[in-house]
């Protein structure tokens, strides 16, 4: 994996990336790969759990509703599997909901499914940003 520059800040930074529609995660992936991201997309949360190398992402952002396992049972057991990175869920939940409440307990994000890039680049800089330190120390 290419060494964090002034020029490349974001080249160690692993992301990983779960949307069931195609188009949407392929564009997602592009545009996170042009920022310098270390991404690696998946169709399914199956598919990402059967891969070990997400384990050594960062971070893990996931449209919540996917078929068989859904955003919040990914990140369950991404942790219970040791992953201490965060997680962007991507979904249209009401206020209340007790996904939001178990999101903020591990430092989660949950936005608007029909987030624009440049709110979710944010939120992705937000969220390694506030941990990359300790996932840093961690290796």
């Amino acid at each position: 994996m290419p060494a964090r520059t002034a020029l490349n800040p974001n080249a160690s930074v692993g992301v990983s990336l779960v949307n069931g529609d195609s188009a949407t995660r392929h564009a997602r992936q592009i545009m996170l790969r042009s920022l310098g991201y270390n991404v690696r997309s998946y169709a399914t949360c199956v598919a990402l759990l059967t891969d070990p190398r997400p384990r050594d992402q960062q971070c893990i952002i996931i449209d919540i509703d996917t078929p068989k396992v859904d955003g919040i049972d990914l990140l369950r057991a991404m942790r219970a599997g040791g992953w201490r990175g965060k997680g962007i869920l991507l979904a249209r939940i009401p206020p209340e909901s007790e996904v939001l409440r178990e999101a903020e307990r591990h430092g989660d994000k949950v936005l608007d499914h029909a987030i624009g890039d440049g709110r979710l680049m944010a939120a992705i800089a937000t969220s390694i940003g506030s941990g990359l330190e300790e996932w840093s120390a961690g290796v």
